[in-house]
């Protein structure tokens, strides 16, 4: 399992937008093969957001990348944050994520 994980900045608190980029990406994103499910972390100063999507493969993953960076950018644009970076990871080791909901 592959997990892409976005960081942005704002200025005011991002704890409500967040919310609501990640249900407007929700059903756009389920139209991809091998899309897993999505977290969204809000910092303690609630001006940085982290946005997770889990994928079921390299290859899933890869091939979402062009549609998502569009997305990225165009919803970044429209909520006026800063795009601080998009990196992919492996996931080693997780325990008990069915209990997140």
């Amino acid at each position: 399992m592959l997990v892409s994980m976005t960081t942005v900045r704002g200025v005011e608190d991002l704890g409500e937008p967040a919310r609501m980029a990640a249900e407007t990406m929700r059903s756009w994103l389920r139209e991809f093969d091998g899309y897993r499910g999505t977290l969204v972390f809000v910092g303690e100063s609630r001006r940085t957001a982290r946005f997770l999507t889990f994928w079921a493969d390299a290859e899933a993953e890869h091939r979402s990348r062009p549609g998502r960076a569009r997305m990225r950018e165009q919803m970044a644009a429209t909520a006026g944050v800063e795009l601080e970076g998009n990196e992919v990871y492996s996931v080693a080791f997780a325990d008990q994520l069915e209990s997140l909901a």
